[in-house]
């Protein structure tokens, strides 16, 4: 039997979060979820209807690209480990649902040759002046010390008469990007739409990382063994460790800070990753999926997929839960 614990972040629709338990545990009865929530939003119960979920009201402001979905998540990482003793810990978000039955898969990902999920190595080489530099530009979040803008940290508690005017915030938009630009060696500014505002970066004079090792770049949503898991809590991202502080003063960190480590470790296998998503380039977000994707997501071999909402993906979840109980049966 697989000590198995699903770590759901969560910060709305307790119903549809709680459907989510629901399917995972169906689908595997020994495993354990620990739901790491943010309830600035919606409170969600103190305790579920079944011993087997955790609902934890951890009262970070987990805004979007912040260090906090980070802290929350090790947070989740903990609990999964000082209270289940888990031998396998994936994390989800509060948006997936199961694609397939879980039992088999945790068995996949226990005899993996590595950890699951979807990263890559990245570098960029800034330039001075308006050439634009060599790489991928997103190892910048983590190699520069990225500090918000003051203007973003007082604007909520300012009135309206002590603003600047729209003219002048124009004005300083175009300046800064236009430093950017020359400057980029030792300047950045990058704007976190979703998320908090601009933030201005200045190159870091000594790079915390190991020599000859890079920045990786990918999702969140991974699946550790416990040996991973140690390095990750004990080592790599313990309290007061420099890769730490590193991602506590970065833009985006969810997206790098476990992923890093780990792909030092050990590339991800090559197993379908842990949720199957869609990214829009147009919306800027992630793809809402639909009975229409059925047979695309089934095909997939990922054992979860997102974004799904409680009314447009409806007849979808209906029909993964009756192909994972059909699977569950025959097996």
């Amino acid at each position: 039997m697989t000590r198995s614990v699903y770590v759901v972040l969560s910060h709305r629709d307790w119903p549809q979060v709680r459907r989510l338990a629901g399917a995972i545990l169906e689908s595997s009865p020994h495993a354990r979820v620990v739901i790491m929530h943010d309830a600035r939003r919606e409170r969600f119960p103190e305790r579920a209807d079944d011993d087997r979920i955790v609902v934890v009201d951890h009262g970070l402001a987990c805004d979007w690209g912040s260090w906090e979905l980070v802290e929350a998540t090790l947070q989740g990482f903990s609990i999964a480990r000082e209270r289940y003793d888990a031998e396998l810990v994936t994390l989800i978000s509060g948006q997936d649902y199961p694609t397939r039955p879980l039992g088999p898969w945790e068995r996949e990902a226990l005899s993996a040759p590595s950890w699951i999920g979807r990263a890559r190595p990245v570098v960029y080489i800034p330039h001075w002046g308006k050439k634009r530099g060599e790489g991928d530009d997103r190892a910048t979040r983590y190699s520069y010390r990225w500090f918000l803008s003051p203007a973003d940290v007082v604007r909520p508690y300012l009135p309206s008469w002590l603003r600047w005017p729209p003219v002048m915030n124009r004005l300083w938009a175009r300046g800064r990007w236009a430093l950017a630009r020359r400057l980029e060696p030792l300047f950045s500014v990058r704007h976190v739409a979703r998320g908090r505002g601009i933030y201005y970066g200045v190159r870091r004079v000594r790079n915390p990382i190991p020599e000859g090792r890079d920045y990786w770049f990918g999702a969140q949503w991974v699946a550790l063994r416990r040996n991973e898991l140690d390095r990750l809590l004990d080592r790599d991202l313990a309290i007061g460790s420099a890769l730490r502080r590193l991602y506590r003063r970065s833009v985006i960190p969810d997206e790098s800070a476990l992923v890093t480590p780990l792909g030092w470790l050990s590339p991800p296998s090559k197993m379908p990753p842990v949720t199957l998503d869609h990214w829009d380039d147009m919306q800027d977000a992630t793809i809402t999926y639909t009975i229409e994707h059925l047979e695309m997501i089934t095909a997939s071999g990922a054992p979860f997929c997102r974004k799904v909402d409680p009314v447009l993906s409806a007849d979808l979840l209906d029909a993964l839960d009756r192909r994972n109980g059909q699977q569950r049966t025959t097996r």
